[in-house]
């Protein structure tokens, strides 16, 4: 059998943005989608530089700085909980 032959698993399979194809479709559409991606890089970054901190302190024993990184921490995972959550929301309200 030649490799040209073989089964291909993605044979048939074409690629889309499903229900956000209409919204990127429009140069508002694709701000929006650019904005949500810097959003979510940012709270991400946020994200990470929390735990540092986080760790830092814990590794220290500072104990009044731990108890405000780890306000911070949730704060900034919510956030970037949210974040990750909205497209699953508009795809919701779409498809309802």
């Amino acid at each position: 059998m030649r490799p040209a032959e073989q089964f291909n698993p993605f044979s048939g399979v074409s690629p889309s943005f499903g229900p956000f194809a209409p919204l990127l479709e429009s140069k508002f559409g694709m701000f929006l989608g650019l904005a949500w991606l810097i959003g979510f890089f940012v709270c991400a970054y946020f994200l990470i530089e929390a735990i540092a901190r986080a760790a830092k302190s814990r590794r220290q024993g500072i104990a009044g700085d731990l108890d405000e990184t780890r306000g911070e921490l949730v704060r900034v995972g919510a956030a970037t909980i949210g974040m990750a959550s909205l497209p699953v929301l508009y795809t919701i309200l779409v498809s309802a």
